[in-house]
């Protein structure tokens, strides 16, 4: 058994799911809120890119792979900026399980991966919870799919 390639694996796994949702999602959901505050659907894609951007800065290489706000509603741009920065944060975990530890970071690389799945994974509902709550009509397989890694 290979813990840093399973970590790997798995976060490569989160990735291939926060696209497969956003691919599920139409161009013209994507400003779409639960009220009229909040973050839209793609601000939501933009905050996690954006999060992924900030820790693999701080606790890995340097990369701004943040993207601005405006790009909340172009589809293609926020499907570029997430494959970019999942491929960068493999990267970063991988050399974080070689070192063991995390300057700046406490307690462990373990935690730190945990907290980033946990993150996308808030988020991921969060974008579900307006779907929902705006009535949009998402097939109920997407549902299913976020669920099923398996076939990402």
């Amino acid at each position: 058994m290979d813990i840093k390639a399973d970590i790997i694996h798995t976060w490569t796994q989160n990735g291939k799911v926060t696209l497969y949702l956003l691919n599920n999602i139409e161009k013209d959901w994507l400003s779409t809120k639960q009220h009229d505050s909040g973050r839209s659907i793609g601000e939501q894609f933009v905050h996690i890119n954006n999060i992924r951007s900030f820790w693999i800065s701080k606790v890995g290489k340097k990369n701004d792979l943040k993207i601005n706000k405006k790009y909340a509603n172009n589809k293609s741009q926020l499907i570029e900026a997430l494959q970019e920065s999942s491929h960068k944060m493999s990267d970063t975990l991988y050399s974080l399980f070689e070192q063991g530890i995390i300057k700046g970071y406490r307690p462990h690389p373990t935690a730190f991966f945990a907290q980033m799945i946990a993150h996308e994974s808030h988020h991921g509902g969060q974008i579900m919870s307006i779907i929902t709550r705006n009535n949009l009509k998402i097939n109920k397989s997407v549902n299913f799919g976020l669920w099923n890694w398996n076939n990402k």
